[in-house]
């Protein structure tokens, strides 16, 4: 049989406005530290639920899905450009896409040397 406790306690939000759960609480829900837990806020309550097995099952089922179709990792990285391009295309204007690309370009561009700038400066 399943036996539930019920726990009580206080805790103080710390200058940033994160809460620290006492050991006993991470104890009684079976968290500890990069634990990744859903929470709900109602009225002025807040419930704290686990995720960590959910997760995990559902990458397994993901992981399952994904074998079964024959698809590997490398196919999905093969995708991303094309999926990340379909999604600038879909969420952004074309004249930023094109300001944007524009700025890239630039960035990637190696500084020019202080050679370089004499030389357009003397060939002006």
């Amino acid at each position: 049989m399943n036996e539930q406790r019920t726990t009580a306690g206080f805790a103080v939000l710390d200058h940033k406005g994160r809460l620290a759960l006492p050991k006993v609480v991470r104890s009684a829900l079976q968290v500890e530290g990069g634990s990744t837990v859903a929470y709900v806020v109602a009225g002025n309550a807040l419930l704290i639920v686990p995720q960590d097995a959910q997760l995990a099952a559902l990458m397994e089922r993901a992981s399952r899905a994904v074998a079964a179709v024959g698809l590997t990792a490398q196919d999905y990285v093969d995708e991303l450009p094309a999926v990340r391009e379909e999604l600038l295309q879909e969420g952004y204007r074309a004249d930023f896409i094109a300001e944007i690309r524009a700025d890239h370009t630039m960035a990637r561009q190696p500084p020019e040397s202080d050679d370089d700038e004499r030389r357009s400066t003397e060939a002006q």
